[in-house]
């Protein structure tokens, strides 16, 4: 069932169910190919909102929170309940194909989705991919590390010690000490222990194996800092070679987030890629 309300009137929000007694909240605005904005287990649907003012004059874009996030049903979840989530939502929004804009871990869902329903995904924008060319036993200890920080120290402690890593040197310098505690506001505000713990424990459960990037095969822009912790510059660019239409697009002074820290040169990238793809049809797949 969608319940559908107006939102200031640009924006159509409402809730699926995606299977018995588990809803989803989405949000939905713009116009053009239908560009589906899909969280890592630090965000929520209107976190993208900032950053995709422009894009969402060039397409139709869909966010949504996870079972367990933000306003949709609080329900524990597996790795594949999120992938098959998706699918879901999209059936019942009338939604046959679209692109994928995923960051960090939810670049590996957007992989997973497009591996699962190749003719459903138009492409994909991997923005900060929590995604090794070369495996994943480093992103699972530093996920395991943050598991213990907020076990142990409780949310504001994970905060402190997320914050310096996601953030680039020179966008650290920019926000300043303001910048710092406002962000870090903000994230308490949205998050609970509870959420945060069972998205990363979620994400623990994904396949890192790079093997499984050659059965991608529509068009795929990975977006990297190169100030990013988890993916260094060679490192993104060898994982867009192991994509067969992949390719790379490295931000200077940027860290992990490169639409936070480069909004306005990252919506001209997933613009342009999305209009490229568009015009191109089907080709190649």
């Amino acid at each position: 069932m969608i319940d559908l309300t107006a939102d200031d009137g640009t924006i159509e929000t409402g809730r699926v169910e995606v299977s018995p007694g588990v809803e989803l909240h989405y949000e939905r605005r713009g116009g053009g190919p239908d560009l589906v904005l899909v969280n890592d287990f630090l965000m929520e649907s209107s976190s993208w909102r900032p950053f995709t003012s422009r894009l969402q004059n060039e397409c139709r874009l869909l966010s949504y929170d996870q079972r367990g996030q933000g306003e949709s049903s609080r329900a524990d979840a597996v790795w594949a309940d999120h992938v098959a989530d998706l699918a879901t939502l999209l059936d019942a929004l009338g939604v046959r194909e679209a692109f994928l804009l995923g960051t960090s871990s939810a670049a590996l869902l957007c992989r997973d989705f497009a591996l699962a329903h190749p003719k459903r995904t138009r492409g994909l924008i991997l923005a900060g991919p929590a995604l090794s060319p070369f495996g994943g036993r480093r992103h699972r200890r530093i996920v395991t590390s943050w598991i213990r920080t907020l076990d142990g120290q409780g949310l504001p402690a994970l905060f402190d010690q997320l914050y310096p890593l996601v953030s680039g040197d020179y966008g650290a310098e920019v926000a300043g000490t303001t910048g710092f505690l406002g962000r870090k506001q903000a994230f308490l505000a949205l998050h609970t222990p509870e959420t945060i713990r069972a998205g990363m424990a979620a994400s623990l459960m994904a396949d890192h194996d790079p093997v499984l990037l050659a059965g991608v095969r529509c068009p795929v822009l990975v977006v990297a800092g190169d100030d990013d912790f988890i993916l260094g510059v060679a490192a993104a660019e060898r994982l867009a070679e192991l994509i067969p239409r992949g390719r790379a697009v490295i931000f200077p002074r940027t860290g992990h987030l490169p639409f936070v820290e480069q909004p306005h040169r990252f919506q001209e990238e997933v613009a342009a890629f999305v209009a490229e793809v568009v015009k191109g049809g089907r080709d190649g797949d």
